[in-house]
């Protein structure tokens, strides 16, 4: 499968659910705004690791600047009305070459059916294209489901102290997530 493939194709979830799934793009910024607000209060609390009522234009600003390469956003969309329902994203981190930071983000209607590990190993799949060689994730200790995604992909937790947890994932040759 072509990049340009993997990022347009959709996935299919457990329940047999056809997903569309593309590029986030710059005319995404109001859905993204909308998106985030009709999670609630809990999703966004374990997403933001703090209480996020709504986004700031200068946070839209960040989460909407990709350009594909050295940060990547894919953006899922429900198929009966065409909202975003999910959002993967890696943004390269500061002085560390090839090492990226993650997030995953799942409309609370849309979690437990597979579709966030669908989206993290399509996401590991282009960051290895792309030539990184490590995606780390930072997850509140109280999120159990994103702990179990993370470690089901293959990440392993990085010693550290607090509320937050980081995880990697060695993105050399021959380590790939499992299939979700």
């Amino acid at each position: 499968m072509t990049q340009l493939t993997t990022r347009r194709a959709p996935v299919v979830l457990r329940d047999g659910a056809a997903v569309p799934v593309r590029p986030l793009e710059r005319s995404d910024r109001a859905e993204l705004a909308a998106m985030v607000e009709r999670l609630s209060e809990r999703s966004r609390y374990l997403r933001f690791a703090a209480p996020k009522p709504r986004l700031t234009s200068r946070e839209l600003d960040l989460l909407i600047d990709v350009d594909h390469h050295r940060n990547e956003a894919l953006v899922a969309l429900d198929p009966a009305t065409g909202h975003g329902i999910a959002v993967v994203r890696w943004v390269a981190e500061q002085g560390e070459p090839g090492v990226a930071e993650i997030a995953v983000t799942v409309a609370d209607e849309w979690q437990g059916r597979g579709l966030g590990p669908a989206l993290l190993a399509r996401l590991v799949d282009l960051a290895r294209a792309e030539g990184l060689t490590a995606l780390r994730a930072s997850v509140l200790a109280v999120n159990a489901r994103s702990l179990a995604m993370l470690r089901h992909a293959g990440f392993r937790a990085r010693p550290v102290t607090g509320a937050l947890l980081e995880y990697e994932l060695d993105l050399t040759p021959g380590d790939s997530p499992r299939a979700a």
